[in-house]
């Protein structure tokens, strides 16, 4: 495995952000980081207010720990090979696994913060693509592909990502004709407790529960969109192990009459449309507390009060939206990251 393109920089770009709703206008910060051109990062791990990984295209990783002044850039190259990163998990401060999509599909593994790799899982079969990886806790964690002959690939770690295998005792999904996940923003899976989530596009959109009454999952139907390829759940996030929001829409097509986003209260068994008064589509949903999501995606970014059913729109300085792949919020609920396409990143501090 060859290691390659070691980059600490600094610099940073900050635009000015307006949050804007029917009531009220206020101004926030959006600090933006262009880390290399050409990139699309959509696996993003937020470890505090100040540091974040991500990974990317191009085989490209990286992370900050003091908020975006300094960076640590790299990437990794297997024999010619050049995987393309949309999955990433960070156990602690020096181990990290990074999930590569398509054939071969690998998930690498560092224990020294990245100075060096190794492939814990390959996959050679030509037909997959893997869409997402989540852990529940330090021990487990689970990758799940696009699926083969209709039967999802589901594969699983109890030790930390050492190891993979087919859970046995696991019986999978089978989606119907033209129904697979979409590998946007690394949010297709949930796992809390004893409930393990999948949402589908495509053909149907789907949630997929698994409650571990058996080893099944049940599927359960939503308002979004589907029976076009770009249609469908994109992303989804749980608070608990009831209280779940979804997103995603049309990629190809975005109107207000498109459902974009719903919500759950029951674990996913009822969905509720939430409305948008906007054309968008939802690449990612992240709960920010009980009360309150942050949606990103085409053309732009929006915070959500699910009781109030209220919606503030982020703009920039000139009023133009401003979108991304992906976004974590920080432990602390202080601090949003979001990633997208060119390299860009960007940090918000909610505390300013």
């Amino acid at each position: 495995m060859k290691k390659f393109i070691t980059i600490v920089f600094l610099f940073f770009a900050l635009t000015s952000i307006y949050s804007q709703s029917n009531r009220s206008i206020k101004k926030c910060n959006i600090q933006t980081f262009p880390t290399l051109p050409k990139l699309s990062i959509r696996a993003l791990y937020a470890v505090s207010d100040n540091e974040v990984w991500f990974a990317a295209n191009r085989g490209v990783w990286g992370y900050t720990k003091d908020g975006g002044v300094n960076w640590k850039i790299d990437s990794i190259e297997l024999d010619g090979i050049i995987p393309e990163f949309r999955g990433m998990e960070v156990l602690n401060d020096s181990t990290v696994l990074l999930m590569g999509i398509a054939s071969p599909g690998f998930i690498f593994k560092t224990t020294n913060k990245g100075k060096t790799w190794k492939i814990v899982f390959r996959n050679n079969q030509k037909e997959i693509f893997f869409d997402s990886m989540i852990f529940k806790d330090k021990k487990n964690g689970m990758v799940i592909a696009d699926p083969i002959h209709q039967e999802v690939p589901i594969i699983k770690t109890k030790d930390g990502g050492d190891t993979w295998q087919l859970d046995s005792n696991e019986v999978v999904p089978i989606l119907d004709t033209n129904t697979a996940f979409f590998a946007s923003s690394n949010t297709n899976i949930e796992w809390k407790k004893n409930h393990i989530w999948l949402v589908t596009g495509g053909e149907n959109a789907n949630v997929w529960l698994n409650e571990k009454k058996a080893y099944t999952f049940d599927r359960y139907a939503t308002p979004l969109p589907k029976g076009a390829t770009m249609t469908g759940i994109y992303s989804m996030d749980f608070w608990d192990t009831k209280l779940g929001v979804i997103a995603g829409g049309n990629y190809d097509k975005a109107d207000t009459s498109i459902t974009i986003l719903a919500a759950t209260k029951d674990s996913g068994k009822h969905w509720e449309e939430l409305k948008v008064d906007q054309p968008m589509f939802g690449s990612c949903v992240q709960f920010l507390n009980k009360k309150e999501i942050f949606v990103t995606g085409k053309p732009g970014t929006f915070r959500y009060d699910l009781k109030k059913k209220q919606i503030i729109y982020l703009k920039d300085a000139q009023g133009k939206n401003i979108g991304f792949h992906t976004l974590r919020i920080s432990p602390s609920r202080n601090v949003v990251w979001l990633a997208g396409g060119d390299g860009k990143i960007g940090r918000i501090d909610l505390k300013k």
